[in-house]
């Protein structure tokens, strides 16, 4: 990794620190990519209750790019389980798969309102790279009022107030080393050329880190306070 990859890669991540009022609005999965083909375990994020209720129970719904599932134990919550055919039958490991796990519900707890929980989740995908897999989810709390994390996040990128925990589906994983191996071949040839633009663009990359932090910033406070006053 050259200068300027670890500046942006330093970059992203103290945006991502800076954020922690901002991203806590939100039901949300991690990771936010994953192979379109294959296995990823997505962590789903819980970080406050029902208008100051206590959650106690998070359902989510499989969508159609997910073949199989498998929820991981969480201490103080129970697990429940329901099948139903798939979108699109698949073949996996020789075999047609026509059926599998379409939701997760876990219930116990409760979670106070100020504080999160994480749940795990195992999945496998078969879809097509580009493709949204949008994992709608319900929040259940003490007072028996729910919030549907079930809204689709337009293309033009504009949040919906209660938007769906989503899963952009990325390239094959053997696709995305032969391209890293390309990758590493052309920055050999050119490894002085990247030194020169890295020495003369670092500064600049800096100054827009500081930037960025406090519009950051900024945003998260006026946020904050916006959260307050509703």
């Amino acid at each position: 990794m050259n200068l300027k990859q670890k500046i942006v890669a330093t970059l992203a991540a103290l945006i991502a620190l800076a954020l922690p009022a901002m991203a806590s609005a939100h039901v949300t999965v991690s990771p936010e990519e994953a192979p379109a083909e294959g296995y990823a375990t997505l962590t789903f994020t819980v970080p406050h209750g029902c208008d100051g209720a206590a959650t106690n129970s998070l359902q989510v719904k499989m969508p159609d790019q997910v073949v199989s599932a498998t929820p991981g134990v969480v201490p103080g919550w129970n697990i429940k389980t329901k099948e139903g055919k798939l979108a699109n039958p698949v073949m996996q490991e020789g075999e047609k798969v026509t059926s599998g796990v379409r939701e997760v519900t876990w219930s116990g707890g409760p979670l106070p309102d100020g504080q999160l929980q994480q749940f795990v989740l195992s999945v496998s995908f078969a879809g097509e790279e580009g493709e949204a897999a949008e994992f709608k989810a319900i929040q259940g709390c003490v007072n028996g009022s729910q919030t549907a994390w079930i809204q689709e996040t337009p293309a033009s990128g504009e949040e919906p107030e209660h938007p769906a925990p989503t899963v952009m589906l990325g390239a094959a994983e053997a696709g995305h080393d032969h391209m890293a191996s390309d990758d590493q071949a052309g920055e050999t040839t050119s490894a002085s050329s990247d030194d020169d633009d890295d020495s003369g663009n670092g500064l600049a990359i800096i100054a827009l880190i500081v930037g960025a932090l406090g519009l950051v910033a900024g945003s998260a406070a006026l946020f904050t306070s916006r959260r307050k006053v509703s």
